[in-house]
């Protein structure tokens, strides 16, 4: 007996079995990256909101006066509208302050200003270099938190 050209319908079955598996894969795979994509730009705004407080502490003005040493041992600071050095060996953090992508602040967190900044600027003393440290943490589509942390050492013109 002779066979009729074409195809049977478990053979188009199949084939759709198999183009549906290949499309799921794909989107599977579509969904991978776009998630990638995500996370390399929040990291990468996280990494630009610390730089920037970095470029912030490297517009300032450090002032001391080494002669005058007594009664405190840590008169060089950093001056700006506020005095931000902190006393030799001091490494407390600042109060966090919450960001959107944009750099602008917010007093408390959002879905918009999920970034959160702190720095802290240690004096190692005399002879030695402020350390200056930014942190940005922000939380992944998971939940998890990651942090961005850049630190800069500043040296001082006197002692």
């Amino acid at each position: 007996m002779r066979r009729n050209s074409g195809f049977t319908l478990v053979e188009v079955l199949v084939a759709l079995l198999l183009g549906a598996i290949g499309l799921l894969g794909t989107l599977a795979v579509q969904q991978a990256v776009i998630g990638a994509s995500k996370s390399a730009n929040d990291a990468a705004v996280a990494l630009r909101l610390a730089s920037q407080k970095l470029e912030e502490f490297s517009t300032v003005l450090t002032t001391g006066d080494p002669a005058n040493v007594f009664p405190l041992p840590n008169v060089d600071q950093f001056r700006a509208p506020v005095a931000i050095a902190n006393a030799v060996g001091n490494t407390s953090w600042s109060a966090p302050a919450y960001l959107n992508v944009e750099g602008i602040t917010a007093t408390t967190p959002s879905a918009a200003f999920r970034w959160t900044r702190r720095w802290r600027v240690v004096n190692l003393g005399c002879a030695q270099p402020y350390v200056i440290s930014v942190t940005v943490t922000y939380a992944t589509d998971t939940g998890s938190p990651k942090t961005v942390r850049l630190d800069m050492e500043r040296r001082k013109s006197w002692c």
